[in-house]
């Protein structure tokens, strides 16, 4: 299938496809060898245009969709929930972790860090839609995992206005410790946010 055709195809799964493709690009070319972990994987669009050179190691809860994915990928792609690690005694090295989650990432980033085996220098991307859930309901899931409800409307002004660099960065940067961050992406969609991150061990 041409490019065009697969990104027309695509979004009906993404929005504005082309944007996590190059958000991505801009961190993959200082990416080790290694296998690609794609949670939420669906059609396996983005690793189809991405992550087709690297073993691929996919979930998502949609069966339909697991069965695309694994008719245009190689590697493992399987049926499961991508909140716990679907992989458990898996020995494999992971240079790339694709959270495209669309809602909540996290949940799979603590799981994939906790039980997956990580290249010296990885990549992470994410899709994050926490900020919708702290302006319209108050709700807020933080990265930790943990709640809050905001009840007034400054408290959530002031968390949706500096969500990235005061709550998800500074959570990033202590919780892969011995990792650090050396480079980090993102570009906002309404109030959707979208970022990656080069992070180094030592």
């Amino acid at each position: 299938m041409a490019m065009e055709a697969r990104v027309a195809a695509a979004q009906k799964q993404h929005v504005e496809l082309y944007r996590k493709l190059r958000l991505r690009r801009q961190l993959l070319g200082l990416a080790e060898e290694g296998a690609a972990y794609v949670p939420f994987i669906g059609d396996g669009d983005i690793a189809v245009e991405l992550y087709s050179d690297r073993r691929i190691y996919g979930a998502d809860l949609d069966p339909g969709r697991v069965a695309v994915a694994q008719s245009r990928l190689q590697g493992k792609i399987i049926v499961a929930d991508c909140d716990r690690w679907p992989f458990p005694g898996l020995e494999e090295t992971f240079a790339v972790a694709d959270f495209d989650a669309y809602s909540n990432p996290y949940a799979a980033f603590r799981a994939f860090w906790a039980g997956g085996g990580k290249a010296d220098t990885l990549v992470l991307f994410f899709t994050d839609g926490h900020k919708q859930g702290i302006m319209r309901t108050g709700h807020w899931h933080k990265p930790d995992g943990t709640k809050q409800f905001l009840k007034t409307a400054n408290e959530r002004r002031a968390a949706f206005n500096f969500y990235f660099p005061r709550h998800v960065r500074p959570w990033l940067e202590e919780f892969i410790r011995p990792y650090r961050v050396d480079q980090l992406k993102f570009y906002l969609r309404g109030m959707m946010l979208y970022w990656g991150a080069l992070v180094r061990r030592g």
